[in-house]
């Protein structure tokens, strides 16, 4: 009777194990070390613990499942000699029954289950026996490291190990943190915004040489403060015979300092030098670039030396933070839903921040620039004019103006809304 209690005793110590070992296997697979950095940095000496034991994961995973198993085999065996000591032959079928129920329930799901919900949790507070065990099993764990390692020498290993989070992965991780009420909108469109900031190139924010309002070095004193007052800018790019030679910038306080000291001095004497940087420039690039030249403006060239266009600190900022107007600016959103459920867009808006606006993505082929306009010109494959359509699966789009051979607004139409009429544009 006392060897049977003993045994039964035994039993209930060998589930409880294996629910220790499920418990340690969930908890350590599912910690984030992310976490457990951030609580070593407030002080925890558990985590550091933590973190440190499962550096060598191939071990402890070795460890725990060399555990598991040897309390399952344990137990399994000692219920099957219980039940047929007291069942007879059908004492095997019985006990078989029966672990499978106690194991499934007390040793395998029900600890996974608690483990999964806080593993960082369940990971500090068995660190320690997990760190005793593993150094009594480390013979046995060692046996198995090295048939493991013997049998995985034959495994073709393809380019570089996995990284652990990929950019879309953590996009992915942001949206779900926002969705879970912990990071606000806006936080989250920051840190996305950064993430993508080094895969953007100058030439999708510049200000497209056209566009570009420049000075000849010739000019007087007296036209200068003219289109310094009509423009409203307080930097203005200065050329020697063509904007292709842009030598400098004037600032519009040089200008006035100077003006109203009524001195004679020549527009040439006012001329700050500029940057140049390249078209294929990111635009994390060009912030430094910015940041150590102490400018505020970098001129944008091609591989022939030629103005493409600018960019600004401001444009390179709103990369980051969205649009920033101030009181001189006229504001002006480069997307905007219609009251008849149809889409407003600049030809020069990014034609990627369109189909995120509009909440439908197309296949833009091989067109390698970044304007919505360009890229009508691209299909149509002419200079567009007024009317032009042209079809992209559930989007429409119609060229309602243009200017100079440009294309200044489209309206976009999505196919499952009601098409307006022409009459009532």
């Amino acid at each position: 009777m006392l060897e049977t209690v003993l045994l039964i005793v035994l039993l209930i110590i060998l589930i409880g194990l294996s629910a220790f070992f499920s418990v340690s296997e969930t908890a350590f697979t599912s910690v984030h070390k992310v976490r457990l950095k951030n609580l070593i940095n407030e002080g925890s000496k558990r985590a550091e613990r933590t973190l440190n034991l499962s550096e060598d994961y191939d071990k402890l995973l070795t460890t725990i499942l060399v555990g598991n198993n040897l309390a399952n085999i344990l137990s399994s065996a000692i219920c099957t000699w219980l039940f047929t000591l007291y069942f007879g032959a059908w004492g095997v079928a019985l006990a078989t029954v029966f672990m499978l129920i106690i194991i499934l329930t007390f040793g395998e799901i029900t600890p996974k289950s608690v483990a999964k919900r806080n593993p960082e949790r369940y990971a500090m507070a068995l660190t320690s026996a997990l760190s005793f065990t593993e150094t009594i099993l480390t013979p046995v764990s060692w046996i198995f490291l090295k048939l493991s390692n013997l049998l995985g020498r034959n495994t073709v290993k393809v380019g570089n190990e996995t990284p652990t989070l990929t950019e879309k992965e953590l996009v992915v991780m942001i949206d779900e943190i926002e969705g879970e009420g912990t990071l606000e909108k806006t936080e989250s469109e920051l840190i996305k915004s950064a993430i993508e900031f080094d895969d953007k190139a100058v030439s999708e924010i510049l200000v497209p040489r056209v566009d570009i309002i420049a000075v000849d070095k010739s000019i007087s004193i007296e036209d200068m403060k003219c289109l310094l007052l009509s423009s409203g800018f307080s930097r203005i790019p200065v050329f020697d015979g063509t904007i292709d030679r842009v030598i400098g910038v004037i600032y519009a306080k040089d200008f006035y300092n100077r003006y109203f000291e009524g001195s004679n001095a020549s527009i040439e004497d006012i001329i700050r030098p500029v940057k140049f940087i390249p078209e294929t420039t990111t635009v994390a690039r060009a912030l430094s670039e910015i940041q150590k030249s102490m400018v505020q403006m970098v001129i944008v060239v091609d591989s022939y030396g030629g103005t493409v266009g600018i960019v600004s600190l401001e444009d390179v900022l709103e990369e980051l933070v969205g649009e920033i107007w101030d009181e001189s600016d006229e504001v002006q959103y480069s997307v905007v839903k219609d009251s008849d459920g149809s889409y407003l867009a600049l030809g020069e808006a990014n034609i990627y921040d369109m189909m995120k606006e509009i909440g439908i993505e197309f296949d833009t082929g091989e067109y390698d620039g970044h304007t919505l306009g360009g890229y009508i010109q691209y299909k149509l494959n002419r200079v567009p004019t007024k009317g032009d359509r042209l079809d992209e699966g559930e989007v429409k789009m119609i060229v309602r103006t243009t200017k100079n051979r440009r294309i200044k607004l489209v309206q976009v139409i999505l196919k499952k809304e009601p098409e307006p009429s022409v009459e009532s544009l």
